[in-house]
């Protein structure tokens, strides 16, 4: 295998970045590593404890335990990632059989590491400049991406990303008002769960939108478009990190999406659905007047990504 590149998928939280990652590292010779940038469920392997959200490396008091956290990541020697894998996963009497399983695929196949997690966008470009991560971006529409939030409940502390200085003077320059007022206990008073959800939407594809003229070399790909086919667009996306595709992986991909699943997810976590229809699930998750709200609020930003969707 000639490119030993990292991969980073990331993107808006709720876009499918489970799915895309999840998938690829079906592949032999790629190893998943979950979101070293979540602070509710910190990854064990990496040890990395972030206290901001979506945070931007260039903004935060953190930068040398994000540095000290990759670097072990992406130049570990096999034996270290033996014993890692095994303080990760607990004590218990299972210990030498893992150890000696991740030691031999180790040396054996020398995966590519992927690192999945939606948090670190705004931290992508730096990953990428740092360590040469090959980056794919996932987008979602704004309906999609309001209605997931809403049915899951999830609410946002924009205090996150009012505290990063830096990001807050560059990337989001054109939110501050909208940030700092939200902030204010009258704005949260006046705000509910749908402009709460159509503003981080916002801030984050504004972001994607930079990142699209910064790196032209990433891949942008956008939820709808896998979900209507995704044999095609995971063909590209393997295409894109040059690996191939092989029976499993095409097995592994046909039961997550096929048409014999539910429409709608039972909970937040990964679980297969029928892909196509779950297009549609915002339809029923949004009212008329939400439909409205959130196609006034992100029309500026998501007529750039998208002609039509409602």
């Amino acid at each position: 295998m000639k490119n030993k590149k990292p991969i980073l998928v990331t993107g808006s939280h709720r876009s499918g970045t489970t799915w895309i990652g999840r998938t690829i590292s079906q592949h032999q010779r790629v190893r998943y590593v979950h979101e070293p940038y979540n602070i509710n469920r910190p990854n064990s392997y990496m040890g990395l404890e972030l206290d901001t959200w979506f945070s931007h490396y260039q903004s935060s008091n953190q930068k040398e335990e994000i540095v000290t956290s990759f670097n072990n990541l992406l130049q570990p020697t096999p034996l270290k990632h033996a014993v890692k894998t095994c303080i990760a996963a607990g004590m218990d009497i299972r210990i030498p059989l893992r150890f000696g399983k991740h030691l031999l695929l180790e040396l054996l196949l020398r995966p590519r590491i992927l690192v999945k997690d939606p948090i670190a966008l705004l931290s992508a470009g730096w990953l990428h400049e740092k360590y040469d991560f090959q980056v794919i971006v996932m987008i979602r529409n704004p309906f999609a991406f309001v209605g997931s939030l809403k049915k899951a409940g999830w609410d946002f502390d924009f205090e996150n990303l009012r505290k990063q200085e830096i990001l807050m003077q560059c990337w989001l320059n054109r939110f501050t008002h909208s940030i700092e007022n939200i902030c204010t206990p009258k704005g949260r008073d006046d705000s509910d769960l749908i402009d709460r959800a159509a503003l981080p939407w916002n801030i984050l594809h504004s972001v994607i939108l930079e990142y699209q003229i910064q790196y032209p070399g990433w891949l942008f790909v956008k939820h709808e478009d896998i979900s209507i086919n995704p044999e095609l667009v995971f063909h590209r996306i393997f295409d894109y990190l040059e690996l191939d595709v092989d029976d499993k992986i095409l097995r592994y991909v046909e039961p997550y999406t096929s048409q014999m699943n539910p429409q709608e997810a039972a909970s937040t976590s990964y679980q297969p659905r029928d892909s196509k229809l779950s297009l549609h699930t915002w339809k029923e998750r949004l009212s008329n007047e939400e439909i409205e709200r959130v196609k006034i609020a992100t029309n500026e930003i998501a007529s750039q990504f998208y002609k039509k969707i409602v």
